[in-house]
């Protein structure tokens, strides 16, 4: 029986070693899916919409060629569309049974003068994720969301690249072919065991047996006259033992046996089993035997990889943080925090560029509006004062926050802190700037830069993967609106603690406003020095060139960036007397003149950020940071 058992065994571990075997050689199927994209129009540009790339799950490998110059960007499908609005282009998408299908698309809103479409250039766009380039072809792996489309080009004139294939990989695991091999190689074991039992079953049952006890001899018996009649034949007689053959030795007891006597025969059993002796080899021989199995479990379990098995633990899955939660029909944030250190980068080198070369025209391809206006002022009186201090550059270092504008439309705003780069001994302070993209075809701008204040707490902000709304000019749900903050902190410059307005902000942590203070009464002192008999000096402050721009806390609060112009207005007051001003090389540059009889108007332009709080809120509102410069200096007329 236990052959047969060993048997079936054998069986079962033939057929389940078979089917794991099997499981990751014949019947294992692909591990990756291909997809080959046709274009049939020659456009300057290829959109391969998300659905195509997200046909399958896992990361998307591109392949991409046809064209001596292979250009690749990904970003938000909608900011791709926004940015083709006003070029033809090839559209790759999904028919109805899944397979990929392109179309031309002609110019939506076309902006261009001529029969044909010039061309533009979508290398170095702020609106891309990220972008790649190779010659003659290009091969990258990309794990893109949902929601995010590929941008193929050459130069943005030649034809885009036409042979485009896309690769996914798909799993081709099998998890029960692990166990199957296992199993089948616990039952080969089992198998031999069997086998080896039955063969030593087998082996004993041929060993001496014990032989029965000899019987009495017997006489004949009498046949009564009456029983039936015969005979039964009599015992053969039983040998005599002597010592010889002429011994006269009593006769040998009747029940002792001439054979082997059971306790020779345990004897020999347990002669058998002595270690070393024929037990101990027929042991080793049993191990030798299932060696080969052990041997072969190991060689099977080698060749299997963790695909070959079930998961026992799921992988975990990120969860949203409860402490932020995302507003009903909330936009996409306009930056991601890789954009946002790109474009930093970028306009830090640009600007140091323009700022070495005095060149106006380089820095407005990245600045605007007061922040490019100090600057052109800065160039301007460079030219012809050589030793006037050129502009704090601006920090291309690591972003430490990034608050964006959640707007799906243009233009686009984005607040960023940037950790300062130091500048000789002493360490230079944070930078908090503030960003906007016109359109899509622009790059970002930066339109108000300033340090952050020492110590100062920011408050909190959402998210940089949520992004911020964008809190309208007049909105009454701030303690002051952004429209009016200007106007109120430029009369608490001009009045200090007796302004009206002293109250709603933080006085007592507000440098700036003291070093302002301090900076009117030395250039007062010094004035009355020479010009107190002679003329008067004014001092005067208001709003600022520029809109301000709000971006909402997560206290329903917001981050106001403003502008405030401090002006000094210097006029004679007798009849013979004039300005001099050729002993400031600067006023003598920006105003042409070296002296004048009516006065001269001297502006020095604040670029400021505020954390001001929600209305009714027992908070003040706190500077978080500026910067002050020369924007503009101007003879007065008669009478100003």
């Amino acid at each position: 029986m236990r052959f047969v058992w060993a048997v079936i065994a054998f069986v079962l571990a033939a057929a389940l070693i078979g089917a794991g075997i099997a499981q990751r050689t014949v019947f294992l199927g692909p591990d990756t899916a291909e997809m080959a994209i046709e274009t049939t129009e020659e456009q300057p540009y290829t959109l391969i919409d998300a659905e195509v790339l997200r046909a399958h799950q896992g990361t998307q490998t591109l392949d991409v060629s046809g064209s001596d110059r292979v250009y690749l960007a990904y970003g938000r499908t909608a900011d791709m569309e926004a940015w083709l609005s006003d070029a033809p282009f090839t559209h790759v998408t999904l028919d109805d049974s899944g397979q990929a299908v392109s179309e031309s698309v002609d110019a939506a809103e076309p902006t261009w003068e001529g029969p044909e479409f010039p061309g533009r250039d979508p290398r170095g766009a702020d609106l891309w994720l990220e972008e790649y380039e190779g010659e003659g072809s290009l091969s990258t792996r990309l794990q893109l969301p949902e929601g995010v489309s590929v941008l193929l080009a050459s130069d943005g004139r030649a034809p885009a690249p036409a042979d485009i294939s896309i690769v996914w990989p798909i799993s081709n695991a099998t998890p029960w072919a692990g166990p199957l091999i296992v199993g089948g190689a616990i039952l080969l074991l089992l198998g031999i065991i069997l086998w080896i039992l039955g063969l030593r079953h087998v082996r004993r049952s041929r060993g001496p047996r014990r032989k029965g006890s000899v019987l009495p001899p017997t006489q004949p018996l009498a046949l009564g006259s009456g029983r039936r009649r015969g005979a039964v034949a009599a015992a053969e007689p039983r040998k005599e033992i002597t010592s010889g053959p002429d011994s006269d030795a009593p006769e040998a007891d009747d029940t002792k046996n001439t054979d082997e006597t059971p306790d020779a025969a345990g004897a020999d059993e347990q002669d058998a089993a002595k270690p070393g002796e024929g037990g101990g080899r027929r042991r080793g021989g049993r191990a030798l035997i299932a060696l080969p199995a052990i041997g072969l479990t190991a060689a099977l379990l080698t060749g299997c990889s963790p695909e070959a098995w079930p998961q026992l633990t799921a992988s975990p899955t990120p969860t949203p943080t409860p402490t932020v939660v995302a507003p009903e029909n909330q936009q996409a944030p306009a930056l991601t925090d890789a954009q946002a250190q790109r474009i930093v980068a970028s306009l830090a080198e640009t600007v140091a560029e323009a700022d070495e070369n005095r060149d106006g025209e380089l820095a407005a391809t990245r600045l605007d509006g007061v922040a490019l206006e100090m600057r052109e002022v800065n160039y301007r009186i460079r030219q012809d004062v050589e030793d006037h201090p050129a502009p704090l550059p601006i920090p291309g270092a690591s972003v430490q926050v990034l608050l964006p504008q959640a707007f799906d439309e243009w233009p686009r705003s984005a607040m960023l802190i940037v950790e300062g780069e130091d500048s000789g001994d002493q360490p230079a302070p944070p930078s908090i700037m503030n960003l906007t993209q016109a359109d899509p075809w622009s790059d970002y701008k930066l339109t108000t830069v300033a340090s952050l204040e020492a110590a100062v707490e920011i408050p909190d902000l959402a998210p940089s993967w949520l992004g911020a709304a964008l809190v309208p000019p007049d909105s009454s749900f701030l303690a002051v609106a952004p429209n009016d903050l200007a106007a109120t902190y430029a009369d608490v410059l001009a009045n200090g603690e007796k302004s009206q307005y002293a109250s709603l902000f933080d006085m007592e942590n507000d440098s700036f406003r003291v070093a302002a203070e301090e900076r009117r009464a030395a250039t007062l002192a010094h004035f009355n020095e020479t010009g107190q008999e002679t003329g008067e000096i004014e001092f005067g402050s208001g709003p600022g060139p520029g809109d301000p721009t709000a971006l909402a806390t997560l206290e329903s609060g917001a981050i106001v960036a403003v502008t405030v112009d401090e002006v000094e207005k210097v006029r004679p007051t007798a009849d013979d007397a004039a300005i001099k001003l050729d002993g400031d090389p600067a006023l003598s540059t920006l105003t042409g003149e070296t002296a004048s009889a009516t006065g001269v108007a001297t502006t020095y332009t604040d670029q400021l950020f505020f954390a001001v709080p929600a209305q009714g809120s027992t908070e003040k509102i706190r500077l978080l940071g500026y910067s002050s410069g020369l924007r503009n200096a101007e003879i007065l007329g008669e009478g100003e």
